[in-house]
């Protein structure tokens, strides 16, 4: 993203005259934000000259903030409201707004650039676009959602004074277009996401512009005490005549030599070319010592500062600045398993990287909030993550920015089942608009150091015919940008699975399974139903529908659970009702379903790490799983970590115990404790413990610790549990790990059965393996009720951010407090403040024992209520801190 050279101006669109006389130099982009205005084409009888022209007149017209979809602009102005959108199946009631064309219209001053080019960058729209600039037409025809357009507008603009830019704008025709798509996630909009929905941009420069500056870094691995980078950039000549300057990058870091190397260049008129500086020419990129940048479980992400700049004369002519990373992606291959020839694998600095990642998606109407975009980084952080999955649902540029600062991994890729996979249909413009899509996208990732793989294809291999070179020539786009990360054909093929499962599973299936979504390979998205808190169904759900819980075409949770056969959670509810027993209300529902979401999330990742690299550990080398979904565009039932409302429940907490640093877990399948090691650190006298409790009476039917060494990323045997005779047919399984000193590391705890899930494995496909028998679990409805529990609470409020410190302690000398959830809420019986950082929840203490839990979250969500914790336990009745 461009950096403003005077950010204190703060230059944007304006609809009013501004006082030029007052105006400071421009800065180097300027962001056009403000001041534009939208309505239908029906409503307005002009055409593109009039309405682009200055001091037109937009009564009657939707004000709005740039970027904004057609349906985002909407809500903005009061026409419809998120909540009830949002609420049963009013989203229905919204008329299709893809039959009509949308002008887009606001007015700008332009800042003096005597000499200069001036350029008009528009970072997304949404399908086609007509666009006009002060009474002049720019461009007939922009189209393509990922597409960038361009344009240097130096004869049309009015320097020093106020300007008019509009766009008639065709929205998505679903199907036909490569554009957004959901699938079967959740509805489309009635938009299509249609409109300006990513940045547009006011650029000035000398007669030389600079584009899309990257930094291509390489190790000379397995040494890492080297790099060599070698720095490419675009240069564009914006003028008819020739010219020559001199085009110069810095490299800097705060404690490291900075670096500055410069040639000359010469560009013919109107000319744009891409510039190298590459090592065997310049030996100070040739680095030694670099600080690397590592994803944040394995170290830190450090990063540096490029600044290109293009001289002519002594006049500055363009500047670009970017931050980087020194990093490498390797790619390999494991060996053949599971009839297929190999499995895709990756390292990052010579290390092997463990795939533990969650699917985002944008918010429905695909509105912009830098408070949202680190919510979800820091969640994702929380739940021990490492990377995003983004499929199809790219460009939010800032995301991706957040993502280098935090460490975090990304695989970016185009949708399935849609356009995007319809090649044999595709047009000659469709081959076009696909490969400008894709030139586009890359480019805006490519600088990136948490960028780890590019995905042609989601479902399907890109055809590569002859008559339909898709994959082709999307590999010569990669070649020809200097892709330096991981690049695969399909995420259903070329050595990613796509096999399911799409519906909730039992924990042991990701142990027991060798053919489909089990540990074993890398697997693009997997997982199942996650229904929220029963507080968060009361925001979207109807009272009238809220319990029972039924399923129908016109129903709500039907249409709050998906497309197609995604349509309902059945499934989940079967195991549910067979493993917990039925749930006699909405709220004893609500308790039971986090307690299964915990089990399956968890064991989804914990899986993988017990697998993770070794080709002689069951099936063979387990690489990655991308969790279906992370997050949800609007509220639903199916397939999240986090709900909508950033609600962390089961799910999260389940996901955020198996990914933790260190952690220590039981393989349903083997009966073997493991110690995963996610970090680059050796652990020397470890001491892990396991003990297995009968249920409800806690009686203990097996304890064994051993002293242990835990070398550095990846996953090492203890011992394995052995028969037990004794054992109730619900019992705990509690495991502990704990350092040299005796400190607690990590604490996890299982429950399940001597009567365990059966698996009818032969009548398994992409979408479920069937539960042939379920575990009985009911002995947890036998837990006496606690009400020993105690617990106190201090908060403290530092840099605008509130610090809630719980101490929880069971005073019960027999009965245990099972599976509690602290719940920090605004006033006495309000909702729990959002969003929030829990350091731990859904805790479990035996008795006699204590522990804290902290809560974090941004003071002004409060609002000036006081703010009260809430506790409950599966066995412990609701009851407020002091």
């Amino acid at each position: 993203m461009k950096k403003l050279i005077l950010a204190v101006l703060a230059i944007v669109l304006t609809v009013g005259v501004w006082n030029t006389a007052q105006a400071a130099p421009a800065p180097k982009s300027i962001e056009l934000s403000q001041g534009w205005a939208f309505v239908s084409e029906t409503k307005v009888p002009d055409t593109g000259d009039a309405i682009s022209q200055i001091g037109y007149q937009t009564s009657g017209w939707y004000p709005v903030t740039v970027p904004s979809t057609v349906m985002a602009g909407l809500v903005a102005n009061g026409v419809y409201t998120n909540d009830d959108l949002f609420m049963g199946t009013n989203l229905k009631a919204v008329p299709n707004l893809t039959k009509q064309k949308w002008w887009y219209r606001g007015e700008f001053v332009a800042p003096k650039n005597a000499g200069g080019q001036y350029w008009l960058r528009f970072k997304g729209i949404a399908y086609q676009a007509e666009i006009w600039l002060n009474g002049k037409l720019l461009d007939a025809n922009a189209e393509g959602t990922l597409v960038v357009h361009e344009y240097n507008v130096t004869g049309l603009i009015k320097p020093n004074g106020q300007n008019a830019v509009a766009l008639k704008i065709t929205p998505p025709a679903g199907a036909k277009s490569l554009s957004y798509t959901y699938v079967d996630w959740n509805p489309m909009p009635p938009d299509d996401n249609g409109g300006i929905w990513g940045k547009v941009l006011l650029d000035t420069s000398g007669a030389v512009e600079l584009r899309d500056p990257y930094v291509k870094t390489v190790l000379p691995l397995p040494a890492t005490d080297s790099a060599d980078l070698t720095v490419y950039v675009d240069a564009e000549n914006g003028s008819a005549k020739p010219a020559s300057g001199i085009l110069a990058a810095t490299i800097s870091k705060p404690g490291y030599p900075t670096i500055t190397v410069e040639q000359p260049v010469t560009l013919a008129g109107n000319e744009r070319r891409e510039i190298a500086f590459d090592p065997a020419t310049f030996s100070q990129l040739h680095v030694a010592h670099p600080a690397l940048w590592w994803p944040f479980a394995m170290g830190s992400p450090e990063l540096y500062d490029l600044n290109v700049s293009f001289k002519i004369g002594r006049h500055l002519s363009a500047s670009e600045s970017i931050k980087f990373g020194i990093r490498q992606v390797t790619q390999y291959q494991t060996p053949a398993m599971d009839g297929k020839p190999f499995f895709q694998g990756f390292q990052v600095n010579g290390k092997n990287f463990l795939v533990r990642g969650g699917a985002y998606v944008w918010d429905l109407f695909m509105r912009r909030s830098p408070a949202i975009d680190e919510t979800h980084m820091r969640y994702a952080k929380d739940m021990g993550l490492n990377t995003i999955r983004f499929e199809g649902i790219l460009g939010n540029e800032d995301i991706y920015e957040i993502a280098d600062r935090e460490g975090m991994m990304l695989m970016p890729g185009f949708v399935c089942c849609s356009r995007w996979e319809q090649w044999p249909r595709w047009t000659t413009n469709d081959f076009t608009i696909a490969r400008a899509s894709l030139e586009s996208q890359m480019r805006n990732m490519r600088a990136h150091p948490s960028a780890l793989v590019w995905l042609f294809g989601s479902d399907k291999t890109p055809l590569d015919t002859t008559e339909h070179p898709v994959l082709r020539s999307y590999k010569a786009i990669a070649e020809k940008l200097h892709w330096q990360n991981g690049t695969v054909n399909s995420a259903g093929q070329d050595g990613i699975k796509m096999d399911g499962p799409y519906v909730w599973e039992p924990p042991a299936y990701w142990y027991a399974d060798t053919n489909n979504g089990g540990a074993f390979g890398f697997c693009a998205e997997e997982g199942g139903e996650t229904p929220p808190p029963m507080d968060s169904l009361k925001k979207f759900i109807p009272p009238g529908e809220l319990w029972p819980m039924t399923f129908g075409t016109n129903g709500s949770y039907s249409y709050h659970a998906g497309k197609g056969e995604f349509n309902n959670i059945k499934t989940y509810n079967a195991g549910l009702d067979n493993r917990y027993g039925t749930p006699e209300s909405l709220s004893d529902y609500s308790e039971k379903s986090q307690l299964q979401n915990y089990e399956a999330a968890r064991g989804q990742f914990e899986a993988m790490a017990a697998r993770a690299y070794d080709p002689q550990t069951q099936t063979g080398t387990a690489t990655g799983t991308i969790f279906w979904m992370m997050d949800n565009a609007w509220p639903t039932i199916h397939w999240n970590l986090y709900d909508y409302y950033f609600k962390p429940a089961g799910s999260y907490y389940g996901a955020k115990e198996a990914n933790a640093p260190v952690h220590m877990l039981w393989d349903y399948n083997t009966q073997k404790i493991i110690v995963f090691n996610s970090t680059l650190n050796n652990y020397s006298n470890l001491t892990v413990s396991a003990t297995v409790y009968n249920i409800p009476d806690l009686a203990q039917k097996y304890a064994n610790q051993q002293t242990l060494n835990v070398p550095a990323d990846g996953p090492i045997e203890a011992f394995a549990l052995p028969e037990i005779s004794g054992l109730a047919t619900t019992y705990f399984v509690r495991l502990q790990l704990k350092d040299a000193s005796g400190h607690l590391i990590d604490n996890n705890l299982y429950w399940y059965s001597t009567q365990p899930d059966d698996f009818d494995f032969p009548n398994s496909d992409w979408y479920i393996t069937p539960v042939s028998h379920y575990a009985n679990l009911t002995g947890l409805n036998s837990l006496p009720a606690n009400h020993n529990v105690t617990a106190s609470a201090t908060r403290t409020s530092d840099g605008g951010q509130d610090t809630v410190v719980i101490t929880l302690t069971n005073t019960d000398k027999t009965n245990v407090a099972f599976f509690m959830r602290a719940e920090v809420v605004a006033g006495k019986e309000g909702d729990e403040i959002l969003p929030i950082i829990y350091s731990d929840n859904y805790v479990t203490l035996w008795p006699g024992e204590t522990t804290t839990v902290t809560a974090k979250y941004a003071t002004g969500n409060s609002g000036s209520q006081p703010v009260t914790v809430k506790i409950k336990g599966f066995n412990v009745p609701e009851f407020s801190a002091n």
